[in-house]
Order: C-alpha cells, then structure tokens, then sequence
C-alpha cells in the first residue's frame, strides 16, 4: 500500500457524494518506506503517544521529568504511535518541532517498515480546535497534505473539554474525516481513524456521541481515556457497588466493567465492539493524575476474563511514550515500565525483555508459633514492572507461594528447628535473591499427621488428617466434613 508518489499540486483528488475536493500545496515524494500504511487488521494494538514538543524538566503529576526521545527511538513493543499534536487556529495543521520536514518522514518511514503505523493526533488537552461549516474540505485536504508530507497513516482524534463541541466540530470533523478515509480507499489503502476520548463524554447525549455515530463505519478503534477522572466511574449492579476510577482497592472491577460496559452499551454508556476497543492507561504516576495500573496482573486479568467473555478486546492505549521513557522526581529512570509491562500481553513478547529480578524480601519475622505451625511476614520486594508473587523457601526447598507479604506453613514437627528464606518472583519468571536466613523452632506438642484432609475422601474410623496446621482423627465414617467445624463430633482433635 502506498501514499505519497500519485498526484501534484492543483489535480481533482476525488469525489465525495457530496463534492470535489482539490488538495492544496500537495508533496510529492517519491516511494519510500513512509509511503506504507501498515495494516492493524486482526492484530492487538498498543499505542503511545509521542511528544512534539521540547521536554521540560519536572513536568510531571508527581514532578518526574518526561524524556525528550526522536520518534525512531520509539522502544519496540509499541505497535502503534499516535503524534502529538494537530493543532492550531483556523485549519489545524502539524509541524515537527525539531528538524526537517524530509527528516520527519524519514523517522515515519522506519516506523512503517518495521509494520507500525504512525497517526496524527487532533487536539490534546490544552488544544483549542474550532471549525465551522464550510471547513469540511481545507481539513480533509490538510490531512491528506499531512499524510503526503510525513507519511502519517491516519488520525487520533484526541479533542478534550470545550473543543469537542467547539464551532460545528461534531459534523465538521466527520465529514473530513469520511473524505480522507474514502479517498485511501479508492487507493486501496485504509486511513486509520482512532480516538482517546475522556470515558465519562462517552455516554447518551453526551459530547463524544455524535462523533462515534456518525463515524461507526470509518473508525478503527476507540481508545477511552480510563484516567484522571477522580471519584467518577460506573454503577455495577452485579456488585451494588458505585467502581471509582482512583479507587485502586477495586482496579480490576473498574477496569472490567467499564469494558464490559462500552463492549455492550450498558450501564449508561455508548456502544463500542470488542474488537475495536482499547483501554487507555497512563504510563506511570507522573503520566496521569489518578488511573495509574500498580499492579499489572490486573490488567492481564481483565484480558483474560474478556477473552472467557466471548469479547477479547482490540488493545492498549497509553500517555505517553515519553513518560514511559522518563524520571521520576527522584531522578530514578520509569525504565520502559509500561511498554515492559503488556509487551507480553499484546505483542507475546516480541519486544525488549525483561531480565532485571525484583529486589530480595526484607525483615522476615515470625510469629503464632505452634508445635506444627508457623506464620511467616516480610516486607515486599520491588520490581522494574512489577512483583507477581513469593516463592517460601523451608531448609532450601520451597515449600508453597504466596501473593501478598504473609504465608502460614503448617504440617511441622513439634520441637523441630527450621530454616526460612522468602524470594519474590515477576511476570518474566525473574526470581530475586533469598532474603535473610530466619531459624524458627516449634514448641513441644503432639505431631501432626503428614497427610491433609481431603474434601473428596472418605475416612473411617481410626484415619488421621492435618486440618489448618493441626491433627485430627476420624471416629467413623466420614466424608466431607471439615474437621475443624464447632459442630462435628466425627473429628477429634489429637
């Protein structure tokens, strides 16, 4: 598929049902590697925004600093890069902020060849867009002088707060937009049409409706912003509960139902299939305000129970790439954190690996000593992407995991020393150094049997079972009864 190399200035481009268009001041370039528009057919998407713009230090939520980065240094786990920003008075137009327009292109070109397609995005938060009927045919021919010039692939319409509504933006756009997908197509080429609205605008009546509407045919993927939007969120019946976006306690719950939500039109929000849905997410804490993933498990989780749902969605979003690559006010590097993160979940780990472990466990101590039991607390390891669990070593030999920082190892000898090492794993099976040798010894008491109780076993008289760390024996035919019940006389405590 090629753009760039078809047509010079002044010729009748194509015809819309409505009119001709002619393309103003139109380059000619001849075929390069930004003439390709890479397809996003039946592939996952993660998606960065890229700065065009000089970074400023402490620019951050947090105060962190972004990393000013040119575009082909873009780290490979991003498949899809959408520019920031289109922009300006009258026409919104482009310009890179550093070097030459043949140099911009160049970049594009190296993106595009390695299969990633490059958008522009339209507006941003600080954006003031404002067109008016009339427009309709400067803004398709300023987008396609823009795809000729730098071998963009298509559009993210990223319009915030007053300048969705702004003019006729609601028809104006659209109608651009239909004008500039039709004439790639005519071509064979598909223009891809994306957008990142904030999630609270896309409900019934609400500011992002009309554009959704009038585009359900066009768009390719619909990117909701799913940040920095405080205490706002979605009623969940299933749960009676009210799912916050800053509440990090229900993340997953959030994450899932507003998916669930937009894939099916409910809980008062539009409709939006499955395969054309990404999440938005921001790269780290200095990237958002509030919506930042801690944990990325639950994002995969998410993933995976939309896939068991029937509706496997089409991807991820974040803001940004820059802040993926940035500091923290600390100076400490993000480390491609989030592109790190869902590297495996979009792309099966094609990009960079990961192969730094988690830091080893600290201050492990014991305690609820019994003769068969022992409880075992740490303070949590940390990781470049993220701690997954713990692996609880007894004499060298791991003896169970654990999710959290606290793990009960039971089945003991009484009046027995052992030795106790906890090591953290991540995502990528990086398994961290052993924390701190801890020597425990139980306390005198009987000694429990070795074998646990079975729910699926029946027992008779005289059989012996472990139960939550302590011994039971079985008085008669028995099949199912926890032993530890207050009301069972079928187990003794031994």
């Amino acid at each position: 598929m090629k753009k760039g190399n078809l047509f010079k200035k002044g010729l009748i481009l194509g015809v819309t049902a409505c009119s001709l268009f002619l393309v103003q001041q139109l380059k000619v370039n001849a075929a390069d590697d930004a003439s390709v528009m890479p397809s996003i057919e039946n592939k996952q998407i993660l998606m960065g925004f890229w700065h065009n713009w000089q970074a400023n230090p402490n620019d951050g939520y947090k105060r962190g600093s972004s990393a000013e980065i040119a575009l082909r240094d873009t780290p490979d786990a991003y498949n899809v890069v959408a520019v920031a920003f289109m922009k300006g008075e009258g026409i919104p137009t482009f310009k890179p902020y550093k070097g030459t327009d043949a140099e911009f292109r160049q970049q594009v070109g190296e993106l595009n060849k390695a299969g990633k397609p490059v958008l522009i995005s339209l507006g941003g938060a600080d954006a003031h867009v404002q067109l008016k009927n009339g427009d309709e045919t400067a803004f398709a021919n300023e987008l396609i002088r823009l795809v000729e010039t730098y071998g963009f692939d298509g559009i993210d319409i990223d319009l915030e707060q007053a300048a969705i509504t702004a003019g006729d933006n609601k028809t104006v756009i659209p109608k651009a937009l239909k004008i500039v997908k039709a004439h790639y197509k005519a071509q064979n080429q598909n223009f891809i049409i994306s957008m990142a609205p904030e999630f609270p605008y896309l409900k019934p009546g609400n500011a992002y409706e009309s554009y959704l509407t009038s585009l359900k045919d066009e768009y390719d993927f619909i990117a909701p912003q799913l940040y920095n939007q405080g205490g706002d969120g979605v009623w969940v019946d299933e749960i009676s509960k009210w799912v916050t976006q800053n509440d990090d306690a229900y993340k997953y719950e959030f994450l899932y139902y507003m998916a669930d939500s937009l894939i099916h039109g409910t809980r008062g929000f539009l409709q939006i299939p499955a395969s054309k849905l990404a999440i938005g997410l921001p790269a780290n804490n200095d990237a958002g305000a509030s919506g930042y993933v801690k944990d990325p498990q639950v994002v995969y989780n998410v993933f995976d129970q939309l896939k068991k749902d029937g509706n496997p969605i089409k991807g991820l979003m974040t803001w940004s790439i820059n802040w993926d690559l940035g500091k923290d006010v600390n100076g400490v590097a993000y480390n491609q954190g989030f592109s790190k993160a869902y590297d495996t979940l979009i792309n099966g780990g094609g990009g960079v690996a990961d192969t730094e472990k988690p830091s080893a466990p600290t201050n492990v101590k014991a305690s609820n000593i019994t003769a068969n039991q022992v409880q075992l607390d740490w303070t949590a390891s940390t990781d470049n992407i993220g701690v997954t669990g713990y692996q609880i070593l007894r004499d060298g030999v791991v003896v169970g995991t654990a999710k959290g920082t606290t793990y009960s190892d039971s089945g003991l000898k009484p009046a027995t020393s052992y030795s106790y090492q906890i090591k953290a794993t991540d995502r990528a099976g990086n398994v961290s150094l052993g924390s701190a040798s801890l020597a425990v010894k139980t306390i005198e008491g009987p000694e429990v049997p070795s074998n646990e109780w079975d729910a699926t076993k029946t027992y008779v008289a005289g059989d012996k079972v472990t139960y939550k760390g302590k011994g039971y024996q079985a008085q008669w035919w028995t099949k199912g009864e926890e032993p530890s019940l207050a009301t069972s006389i079928v187990w003794k405590a031994i």
